[in-house]
């Protein structure tokens, strides 16, 4: 027999064991569950905030508000979007109170823009099965037979006879009649009833933002099919009819020549470091005028005459205008408004005007002034056009130019900026958007900037700069009475404010030149025959001669200067610089007539040793060297007296910030009294005993800056220029920043420069005592 092996069966003790456990995590898992049925999962409250301020705008779904009138009315969104009209119908018999409330005029505004988005998502737009009623207030109205045969007879006849861009447009126009029905709502409804003391006051809700945004970008989208690239008088949408309205532009030139009108929406404004704004109402657009002068690379390769313009033909007034737009539904009722085909785009001016009459009531009118200068500079390549008339010797700009940053305001002070080598307009970008910014200064100042080629010598770009600006100021005021042509303000920087200085001076280089070059004759560097230079009388040792003759202009009462290199630099003659001089050129037109003009006073022996020839055919970053002979024939220039001089000085010596640094940590050990004393995690706190302790240590900084100055050496630099070569004596204030050579760049320069405009205005007593915007 074969040996049988049984498997003996397991205790009935384990089974039972293994059912109860099985009977314990059956009732533990019914139970986890039923405790997740009765627990709500938590979130974030950013992830919540999200959630409710979610809209058709910011996302795919409608907001909260909107779901719930579709919810009470028994509707769904998709009913609603294939039937507007007959959606509004349900939603209105859905009120239980004879007056509308005003969020329903919010739920159909985000409805109506839902379905315009739709439209233009769907990659087959259907035209919609019936003419669009557009005045849909009368679906709102009982109607007689009549009516509704004439209804029928409508939608049979006229049956897909709009098209889905029209149908579109419709949308867009009843959000904008819907969300303006909404933001007007308590002005539509006032009432003489005096307001109890006891009711409550509510902040701003999140709803009336929401709204407010979707009347906005309608707007916008509206201007994507129509007024954005061809603005008319009037337009005609379906039955309704949008009248055009300039206000505050001066003969309509604006509207005669506008080529299209941009949003704000859609102008990148990421290089500013702030936006200028006013806070109201309206829409903000840009003007682009059709005029409007534009330079890049491209334009002055193909302009042939681009070195032989006159000044009058270099002076460019501004070709983009801030708008601030408002389209209004026609009515002065709830009724009116939402039966009218009439509608009104008004285009205000925003420098001219802020405030705006609605319904009888005054509304404040939003602007952004950053928006045309971002706009400005993105058309013109200012930067790489710098570039390449330093390097690009055969088609190099040898003429400067000026911008009017807006339309120009006889009653404003003009703010003149000079870039420094190798530089343009650009450079100015933070402090003139931080001009715009503040509205005591942007009510009080307007921007000219200047571009000029930093490569030809600095004498004549101080007589092109000197003839440009007084033919601008010519132009915009012949008679010079505005208040515009007086006590202007020059800010420059590097060799904007070595030009600066000569354009601010009466004196006249001649009588040091002749000095010079008879010391030069006594040394025997020289032969005798230059002497004799300033006797010849012949056209050209006149025109050389109005190089050196300085006269100040007559419009300016102040001056800044940003590291300016009055005395020279060793910079412009270290090994890479001087490799860098060799490849910059002066345009070749330029060197042309000047050598002509020299060749007419002297042989060419004569002129290869020539002095005249270190002043007009060197090269501007030559000409900032210490050893210049431009920087020792202008070194003791002085500044007219009726100018006011600031001077901004960088710093960027480490042994000064050490000792900065070492002085404000000394100052920071913990106090030995225990009730004030900060432990290290509270030392920043805000509290009245930190706030003293910062401004302690900010006037001792100022008080380390100060000593700086007053006991400051050849080391002490911006890494280009030196302390002793920026510093004026006579200056009304002199500021040290710690900071490199494009300090003008940098929060603290700017700060100056603001605190110098308030007071050049508060010493012409011009401010206004109220707030700066009041100013019509």
């Amino acid at each position: 027999m074969h040996n049988l092996r049984f498997i003996s069966p397991e205790p009935t003790c384990c089974y039972s064991h293994l059912a109860k456990f099985i009977k314990l995590a059956c009732f533990g898992f019914v139970l986890l569950n039923l405790t997740a049925c009765s627990t709500t999962a938590t979130q974030s409250s950013t992830t919540a905030i999200i959630k409710e301020r979610t809209n058709v705008l910011t996302g795919s779904q409608l907001s909260s508000d909107t779901q719930s009138w579709l919810i009470q009315a028994g509707l769904e969104e998709s009913e609603c979007l294939d039937n507007m009209p007959s959606c509004i119908v349900k939603l209105k018999q859905s009120e239980l109170s004879n007056q509308p409330d005003k969020g329903l005029y919010g739920a159909i505004a985000e409805l109506f823009f839902a379905s315009a988005k739709k439209r233009k998502q769907a990659k087959t737009c259907q035209p919609p099965k019936r003419e669009l009623a557009t005045d849909i207030a009368k679906t709102y109205q009982p109607q007689t037979t009549q009516d509704k045969n004439n209804s029928t007879n409508s939608h049979t006849t006229n049956k897909n006879t709009i098209d889905c861009d029209t149908a579109k447009q419709d949308d867009l126009l009843q959000t904008v009649r819907f969300s303006y029905l909404y933001l007007m709502y308590d002005t539509l409804n006032k009432t003489d009833a005096i307001p109890n003391k006891n009711t409550p006051v509510y902040l701003p809700k999140e709803r009336d933002t929401q709204i407010q945004d979707l009347y906005y970008v309608a707007i916008d989208e509206l201007g994507d099919n129509l007024y954005e690239k061809n603005l008319q008088d009037d337009y005609q949408i379906t039955r309704n009819h949008i009248r055009v309205n300039f206000h505050g532009f001066d003969n309509e030139q604006s509207k005669n020549h506008t080529e299209k009108l941009i949003s704000s929406y859609q102008i990148n404004l990421d290089n500013l470091n702030s936006i200028s704004r006013r806070d109201g109402f309206g829409m903000n657009y840009v003007i682009a005028l059709d005029d409007r002068y534009t330079t890049s690379i491209r334009n002055q390769i193909l302009n042939k005459n681009h070195n032989n313009l006159p000044a009058s033909a270099r002076i460019h007034p501004t070709g983009h205008l801030p708008v601030t737009a408002l389209l209004l539904p026609q009515g002065d009722s709830m009724n009116e408004i939402l039966t009218t085909t009439d509608f009104r785009f008004d285009l205000y001016n925003p420098y001219q005007i802020n405030r705006v009459n609605i319904l009888g009531k005054t509304f404040a009118l939003s602007a952004n002034f950053s928006a045309p200068y971002g706009l400005w500079i993105k058309e013109n390549a200012l930067e790489p056009l710098s570039i390449f008339n330093m390097l690009g010797s055969a088609y190099q700009n040898g003429q400067a130019q000026l911008f009017m940053l807006e339309p120009y305001d006889p009653n404003k002070r003009v703010i003149l900026m000079l870039h420094g080598l190798a530089s343009s307009p650009e450079t100015w970008i933070r402090l003139t958007n931080d001009i715009f910014n503040d509205p005591i200064l942007r009510n009080n100042y307007q921007v000219w900037q200047l571009f000029y080629p930093t490569t030809i010598p600095i004498l004549e770009n101080r007589y092109q700069l000197h003839t440009l600006i007084n033919t601008a100021f010519a132009q915009v005021d012949p008679k010079q009475h505005d208040l515009a042509s007086q006590n202007a303000v020059l800010i420059g920087h590097s060799m904007g404010g070595v030009i600066g200085r000569l354009l601010v001076s009466d004196d006249d280089l001649t009588v040091n030149l002749t000095q010079m070059i008879e010391n030069r004759i006594q040394k025997q560097q020289l032969p005798a025959v230059y002497r004799d230079f300033w006797r010849l009388n012949n056209n050209e040792q006149l025109e050389l001669g109005k190089r050196l003759e300085l006269h100040a202009l007559p419009q300016l009462s102040r001056a800044v200067f940003i590291s300016a290199p009055f005395a020279g630099t060793d910079y412009a003659d270290r090994w890479f610089t001087r490799g860098l001089r060799r490849i910059v050129s002066i345009p070749a037109g330029f060197v042309k007539t000047v050598t002509t003009s020299l060749n007419a006073l002297f042989s060419d022996a004569q002129l290869a040793n020539n002095p005249l020839a270190d002043l007009f055919l060197e090269n501007g970053a030559s000409q900032l060297s210490d050893r210049s002979f431009f920087v020792k024939l202008t070194k003791s220039v002085t500044t007219s007296d009726h100018v006011a001089i600031n001077t901004l000085i960088a710093t960027d010596d480490n042994d000064l910030f050490d000792k900065l640094k070492n002085d404000l940590n000394n100052d920071k050990q913990p106090n030995q009294n225990l009730t004030t004393n900060l432990n290290p995690q509270n030392l920043y706190l805000y509290n009245h005993i930190n706030l003293a302790k910062a401004e302690d240590l900010q006037a001792k900084h100022q008080q380390l800056l100060q000593q700086v100055r007053q006991g400051a050496t050849d080391r002490l630099s911006d890494g280009i220029v030196p302390y002793h070569s920026a510093s004026l004596k006579g200056v009304e204030s002199e500021k040290i920043l710690s900071g490199k050579h494009n300090v003008h760049t940098s929060p603290q320069a700017v700060l100056e420069l603001r605190r110098i405009l308030h007071k050049h205005l508060a010493t012409l007593n011009k401010t206004n005592p109220q707030h700066s915007d009041q100013r019509p």
